[in-house]
């Protein structure tokens, strides 16, 4: 998810389902991990976990929302964390369920993937899931990295693309896992022999990378295509002609032994509502207008009925 993609802020304090842009290998569940079982006829609870922005956040509040309104008993863990976090929780059985991105969640699983149309991406990671863990349907709504600059960064130093950026000097932000994944600045070197002056660890295009690119601490940063502050600001996002940066479409990620027909179609149900517009307009609302997740996946719940 370059986790994989508004201000990603996390919201600890809010109670909110905690949860773009993608790191190693995935391990074995245990074999004594109830995520080894057959998918259930049915479920009586489900725990709902996610990544540490706010989009994560509230796509998993829409999840969770949607489950209980089928009388299916939801359980929180808010901000679990970074992808490594989070799928070291789905995979001991602490949450049974997480909003995943296909493009980045296939580099966590398959470290030598190069998928870069999205419908080989979803069947790559399909084949590439641990056993325990499958996808519900990947939905047409995408949150994918970028790499951002400011327009009078752009037109200083002449910058269209990623490649452009190569012995400018400049110092780059965001969080540490871009510093050293694929989509990132190993990426950047490896297809553009790109180097930086520096790299500041900040967060995952959320507060702190937002106020050092505008404040001119970095010039560079990994935002995510649905952040409404990329165009509210007029910045430049990099043309990546190499494609180090994965199609990232959103897909449940559940265990096997949670992935009841009821769970499935109401799962499936939410993605096909989901749109990347309206996601962007959501997330802005959490990230500017300061609403709680629970509030707009309310909102959005009540506006996009399912079936």
């Amino acid at each position: 998810m370059l986790r994989s993609t508004l201000i990603r802020t996390a919201i600890a304090g809010v109670a909110v389902l905690g949860l773009a842009g993608c790191g190693g290998g995935g391990d074995q569940l245990g074999s004594d991990n109830a995520g080894s079982s057959p998918a259930p006829s049915k479920v009586s609870s489900i725990t709902v976990g996610s990544a540490d922005f706010s989009e994560s956040q509230l796509i998993a509040e829409i999840y969770g929302q949607a489950l209980a309104a089928k009388g299916i008993e939801v359980k929180k863990k808010p901000n679990i964390g970074n992808r490594e976090t989070y799928m070291a929780a789905i995979k001991d059985g602490s949450v049974d369920l997480v909003p995943e991105y296909t493009g980045a969640s296939l580099a966590y699983f398959d470290k030598n993937s190069t998928e870069t149309d999205p419908q080989k991406a979803y069947d790559a990671l399909k084949k590439a899931l641990t056993p325990g863990l499958e996808i519900l349907e990947m939905s047409p709504a995408t949150d994918e990295d970028t790499i951002v600059v400011t327009k009078a960064t752009a037109d200083k130093y002449s910058l269209k693309s990623i490649g452009d950026l190569k012995g400018k000097n400049l110092v780059a932000g965001g969080s540490s896992e871009f510093k050293v994944r694929t989509a990132g600045l190993k990426g950047m070197k490896e297809k553009y022999d790109v180097d930086f002056k520096e790299y500041k660890t900040l967060d995952a295009g959320g507060p702190l990378s937002i106020k050092a690119l505008e404040t001119n601490q970095i010039q560079v940063t990994d935002l995510f295509t649905t952040q409404a502050v990329i165009k509210d600001k007029g910045w430049v996002q990099l043309d990546d002609p190499e494609h180090i940066l994965p199609p990232n479409n959103i897909v449940p990620l559940i265990r096997t032994d949670h992935k009841s027909d009821d769970v499935v179609s109401t799962l499936n149900a939410v993605d096909a509502k989901l749109t990347t517009d309206a996601l962007t307009d959501l997330v802005k609302r959490i990230d500017v207008g300061k609403e709680s997740a629970d509030a707009v996946a309310k909102d959005w719940l009540s506006k996009n009925p399912l079936s």
